[in-house]
């Protein structure tokens, strides 16, 4: 911020040196605000920046870098042409899914969409070809020409995965294909927004959705919340861990209910981060502590100036999906930030802690924690859900378990009535067959009532503190 009155240029150059390694001799000075730079950016742009590499007269490669849905054209690709020229009419092939397409429309942005007669080496445009499914348009995919395909694909295209998955659903099980329609249409616009189908004996019908890290989970919530109206549940979310049974075999879980047993398990996987936090100095014990309780491994500290330190840590990505960047925000007053990249997976001693209602498993409450926090995650959960699920007509018996071993319980009292209300004098054991009968009546209630778990449950996971 070069336009505002405690604006520090020079420290940010020094710290740009210093941090990133780079010349802050080089740095240029622009404020879009008031103009200033805004000439000398531009013209160093077409200084510093190398011209476009390629030959007109070589087969059509253009790259694919991203892609919206058109309910009238179908998908609007835009991609960046690196040898040949692409025009319309041109029938065009896709090299990842093989498919072909012919041009339907080819142009630019001016900032308005612009049709114009062709697209060469080194230009950015969009093309229309009539694609209507999300397949077509994979992100970093190669375009070629169908009659003169070139000889290899441009490198680096990979599929994106997932790393984040949390369960949808309605809070109305009737809006279940709202829910579905919206999806398909987020996923249009969204090609690294994956879901699937699944059941919940809890919640009913939703979908197990993957997402590319906590930022593009919340947005994608929001957005089916405000553009599409709808009203959801979400289970915690969960990270993607591997696990090696004791056959030998590697499974994907994306899923707590997927774990296997654990005498089938020979290790369990989980992923990873390098997180890099920047705060203010005062705070730094506040964050070195909750990076410990975090199961955090610390790599670097670094005082960028003598108000700010840098601190590098390896730690869990399952630490970091629930509460963590709340938490730093509120130990260090909102001042500090976080970055993190994925670094890889590493052996973890990690146990599925479910959930008993009356001694049925309540699959959307269950999590995979540390062996070493599961005891007090469970007795923090089975607190919570007493304080949130009201009271029944019968005893509802509330069990943290891992496998079978109990270790957690709350109870949740039955509401009373008075029975004997109307009996007035008289012998005692018209009471006591009033009692009974009652007792009896509990028993029976019991065995066949169903435990209807409010909302508010739901959410008091993502909020049970994991330290």
């Amino acid at each position: 911020k070069i336009d505002l009155p405690s604006a520090d240029v020079e420290g940010v150059k020094v710290q740009i040196r210093d941090v990133l390694g780079l010349s802050s001799e080089e740095a240029f000075l622009v404020s879009a605000k008031d103009g200033r730079g805004v000439k000398e950016v531009l013209e160093g742009v077409v200084k510093i920046v190398p011209a476009p590499v390629g030959f007109i007269d070589q087969p059509l490669k253009a790259l694919i870098f991203d892609s919206w849905f058109d309910n009238y054209q179908g998908a609007v690709v835009l991609l960046r042409v690196m040898d040949g020229e692409i025009t319309p009419n041109m029938m065009i092939k896709l090299m990842f899914s093989g498919r072909e397409f012919e041009v339907l429309e080819v142009g630019v942005f001016s900032p308005k969409r612009t049709k114009v007669s062709r697209l060469g080496p080194g230009e950015v445009g969009y093309i229309c070809a009539g694609m209507k499914e999300l397949s077509d348009t994979k992100i970093g995919d190669t375009i070629t020409e169908s009659k003169r395909p070139t000889s290899a694909a441009l490198p680096g295209y990979r599929d994106v995965k997932p790393v984040v998955f949390c369960g949808l659903y309605t809070t109305d099980n009737a809006k279940f294909e709202d829910l579905r329609d919206s999806l398909e249409k987020l996923q249009l616009n969204d090609s690294s927004f994956v879901y699937e189908p699944e059941t919940s004996l809890a919640l009913g019908f939703g979908f197990r959705c993957g997402f590319l890290g906590l930022l593009h989970m919340e947005i994608i919530r929001e957005r089916l919340e405000r553009e599409y109206g709808l009203d959801l549940i979400s289970t915690a979310p969960t990270v993607v861990y591997r696990v090696t049974t004791t056959k030998g075999e590697t499974l994907v879980i994306d899923n707590p209910s997927k774990l296997p047993d654990p005498s089938q398990i020979e290790r369990i996987e989980e992923p990873y981060i390098k997180a890099t936090m920047i705060t203010p100095e005062r705070y730094i014990g506040n964050v070195l502590q909750l990076c410990q309780e975090r199961r955090g491994i610390q790599v670097g500290l670094q005082y960028l100036d003598p108000t700010r330190s840098m601190l590098i840590y390896e730690i869990p990505l399952n630490e970091i999906v629930l509460d963590f960047y709340d938490r730093l925000k509120s130990r260090t007053q909102g001042y500090a930030s976080l970055d993190y990249e994925l670094l890889g997976y590493r052996e973890s001693e990690l146990v599925k802690l479910d959930l008993l209602l009356n001694g049925e498993t309540v699959d959307a409450l269950s999590i995979i924690a540390h062996k070493d926090k599961v005891q007090s995650r469970g007795r923090q959960l089975a607190e919570k859900m007493k304080e949130l699920i009201p009271k029944q007509m019968f005893e509802i018996a509330i069990q943290a378990t891992i496998g079978k071993r109990i270790i957690a319980r709350e109870t949740i009292g039955a509401l009373k009535k008075n029975v004997t209300a109307k009996c007035y004098g008289g012998d005692i054991s018209r009471k006591r067959k009033l009692w009974e009968k009652q007792k009896e009546g509990k028993k029976r209630m019991k065995q066949l009532g169903r435990v209807e778990v409010p909302q508010e449950a739901f959410l008091a996971i993502l909020k049970t503190d994991p330290n």
